[in-house]
């Protein structure tokens, strides 16, 4: 854990110098920086301007006692948020109650004990200490994310050039003629360049969910036709394990608003992982279905399943992940984006599985606002 303390600034205010002596020399040995103020006046001066992490009160003072230092400072917001603690001789139950009612954290009475005293004050300091450390998690949090995104955020033109060429080729050779290993090579090129396509887009997509930056952009959209696009790009991926994938109920127009990128990552990271969670020969099916201005969209596989002890760390932020049947292996990040993508379009996001049967996930949505007709 990082030592805070010498940057652990405390005001000691008492017009008694003996007194700020004997506390100064108690709390030097630990390494606090120490500032001292002799009257009210010069303590609020020094609080607008110093900002101390803590402030030691005496009470009885002429012209500005501690109650009204105390009042001044908690009703400015500048310095509202500094801890008080009082150490006064006056230890009658009013004093102490008078005290605490305008804003002291703690009460120490004179004479007081040195080891009571540190731990008042320590107990203040670990309080500051988590606090800074949370900020500085959170820092270097915001910091990894940002790299994240700007570094896939470089590679996805070049990775999405490279798999469209990939697509391409796959699409005009001829099997027959180029011969079996070389097509099967073609075909381990394109999955391997959509794995890492879908790699940093997804890390993309995180780094702005985890910054609040993704907002959905809701058009229009042909809902079917979006999902056999993305089935189409991942055909050849599936068919290097066999796998079948049927689409029912997506051949007629499904007119609703979503935001377009939104959904292709949701619907691209399930389809993905039900390839790659399938047995050789497998088969991986997919539905639509409106019900009132609700779209309901599910995605089978007859793969792995899912362990009964790892259902609920799935859709945790712990970046579970499990290796595939041919032991491909994900980010973790995959499933996570999707629940977050369609909470942010305000719908449900769940799972049904059975270890060595396979899973099933489900999303609903409402794609149409009351009374909407379809265009």
């Amino acid at each position: 854990m990082k030592n805070f303390v010498s940057e652990y600034t405390i005001l000691i205010v008492d017009d008694v110098p003996t007194n700020v002596m004997l506390v100064q020399a108690i709390l030097k040995k630990v390494g606090y920086t120490l500032l001292t103020a002799e009257n009210g006046a010069k303590a609020l001066q020094i609080a607008q301007e110093k900002h101390p992490n803590l402030m030691l009160l005496d009470i009885m003072m002429p012209v500005m006692d501690g109650y009204e230092v105390l009042q001044r400072l908690k009703s400015n917001p500048d310095t509202n948020n500094i801890p008080v603690i009082i150490m006064s001789a006056l230890n009658d139950m009013p004093s102490i109650v008078k005290g605490y009612q305008l804003g002291a954290t703690e009460y120490v009475t004179k004479p007081f004990q040195r080891d009571e005293l540190l731990k008042r004050i320590h107990h203040r300091f670990e309080l500051y200490s988590i606090e800074r450390i949370k900020e500085e998690l959170e820092a270097a949090i915001e910091s990894r994310d940002m790299l994240y995104g700007l570094i896939s955020h470089d590679l996805r033109t070049p990775l999405g050039s490279m798999k469209m060429m990939n697509n391409s080729v796959l699409k005009l050779v001829d099997k027959d003629k180029i011969g079996e290993d070389v097509y099967e090579m073609l075909l381990l090129m394109n999955k391997t360049s959509e794995e890492t396509f879908q790699l940093l887009d997804n890390l993309t997509k995180w780094s702005k969910f985890s910054q609040n930056k993704s907002q959905p952009h809701k058009q229009k959209t042909d809902i079917n036709s979006l999902i056999e696009s993305i089935i189409a790009l991942y055909e050849p991926i599936a068919e290097l394990k066999h796998v079948v994938i049927s689409a029912l109920d997506v051949q007629e127009p499904l007119i609703g608003l979503v935001d377009v990128d939104m959904i292709k990552t949701v619907v691209r990271n399930l389809l993905s992982n039900a390839i790659k969670f399938s047995f050789e020969g497998g088969a991986v099916t997919i539905s639509t279905r409106m019900e009132e201005n609700n779209m309901f969209f599910s995605i089978k596989d007859t793969g792995k399943g899912i362990k009964e002890g790892d259902k609920e760390k799935l859709l945790n932020k712990d970046y579970f992940s499990t290796f595939g049947t041919n032991n491909e292996h994900g980010s973790g990040l995959g499933l996570m984006i999707c629940k977050a993508f369609v909470e942010i379009h305000g719908g449900k996001f769940w799972f049904k599985s059975e270890a060595g049967k396979g899973s099933t996930f489900f999303l609903s949505i409402k794609v149409r606002e009351m009374n909407e007709d379809d265009e």
